[in-house]
């Protein structure tokens, strides 16, 4: 009993063995080759960058604006918004074969996507529509007149920074006067319609806030994104994916200034494949993939930012499929260009 298991997983381990072994062209040679996928995980990191600048009169904020919240000095810090990722599959230079169609019929057509990933054998796949994607960017420009203040001749004329500073305070509490009496009707005219009553106030707001950040500073926010790719080859746990610096933004791994991101990856178990060991071995005509199915986890090491069950085929078994079976006359096989797998027979 003992030497009939050994007999049958020597069998088992040949054939896969066999079926991963790769593969090699010599000059001349022409035969139809073809690969299995493997995931390629694209991750996008969402980071935020907030750029603090102080105002020129920043000094004056407290005895003119009665605040002491101000920003005193320029910093740029960067903080972790969102991660998401885009698995998507490449062609498996480990797993390209080459296949001879059958010579007793001439309906063996091998079906191939651009990345010449198997799809099938004797089908067709419907045509995708390309979708037209139109990107609009906006450019601003910035207004020259907003670096003016809107000051009178006494205080634009003084030199002094002292004067300025209460000159544009005044500004600010004049602005702050027209506003209220524009909302509560206690003026002699007023805008005719709404869209003039809220032209006004958008043009107060603005001119208030270009006058204050003068005193409290100016917080600018830059939202960027980063795609890393990762291709897991084996069972990962807490691999550095990479890191953020709270003052650089994403930074090399290696780099320990910033906090280490981690990345796991669980592929389970996947079912082995049984062999008879009193039958013939056959010819492989052509493989697939059962991948495995497989959990892809990141965090900073105390909470979990992404986690998900993914199918990587990468880390499943492959299937031979013999060539008795593949050459059956009308056989049509359609395969998943994603994950290798199996999809219909008929």
């Amino acid at each position: 009993m003992k030497k009939l298991l050994i007999i049958s997983n020597f069998i088992v381990l040949c054939l896969l063995a066999t079926a991963q072994n790769p593969f090699s062209l010599t000059e001349g040679q022409s035969v139809l080759v073809y690969s299995l996928p493997k995931t390629e995980l694209c991750i996008e990191i969402v980071t935020e960058k907030v750029t603090e600048n102080p105002g020129v009169f920043y000094r004056y904020s407290e005895r003119y604006l009665a605040t002491d919240k101000v920003i005193t000095e320029e910093k740029t810090s960067y903080k972790l918004k969102n991660i998401s990722v885009k698995p998507r599959a490449i062609a498996d230079p480990k797993r390209t074969y080459s296949f001879e169609p059958a010579k007793k019929t001439n309906q063996s057509h091998l079906l191939v996507d651009e990345k010449g990933i198997l799809c099938g054998l004797n089908i067709q796949l419907p045509k995708e529509e390309k979708k037209e994607i139109n990107i609009r960017r906006t450019k601003i420009e910035d207004d020259p007149s907003s670096d003016l203040l809107p000051l009178g001749e006494e205080y634009m004329m003084a030199g002094s920074e002292a004067k300025l500073a209460e000159g544009a305070a005044k500004q600010i509490y004049r602005i702050r006067e027209s506003r209220l009496g524009i909302l509560t009707a206690d003026v002699e005219h007023l805008p005719q319609d709404g869209s003039s009553f809220k032209t006004v106030l958008d043009g107060l707001n603005k001119m208030e806030n270009q006058l204050t950040e003068l005193f409290v500073g100016k917080v600018t926010r830059e939202i960027n994104t980063t795609t890393i790719y990762f291709t897991p080859e084996s069972s990962v746990s807490k691999e550095v994916l990479f890191r953020l610096s709270a003052f650089n933004g994403i930074v090399s791994k290696d780099d320990l200034s910033g906090k280490p991101f981690y990345i796991s990856v669980s592929p389970t178990s996947v079912p082995s494949v049984s062999v008879d060991p009193k039958s013939k071995k056959e010819t492989a005509a052509l493989y697939y993939v059962l991948p495995a199915s497989t959990t892809i986890n990141i965090g900073d090491g105390i909470s979990t930012l992404y986690n998900e069950v993914l199918d990587v085929p990468q880390l499943g078994k492959v299937i031979p499929l013999s060539a008795d079976f593949v050459e059956q006359s009308n056989i049509k096989i359609k395969f998943d260009a994603k994950t290798g797998r199996l999809l219909s027979v008929e």
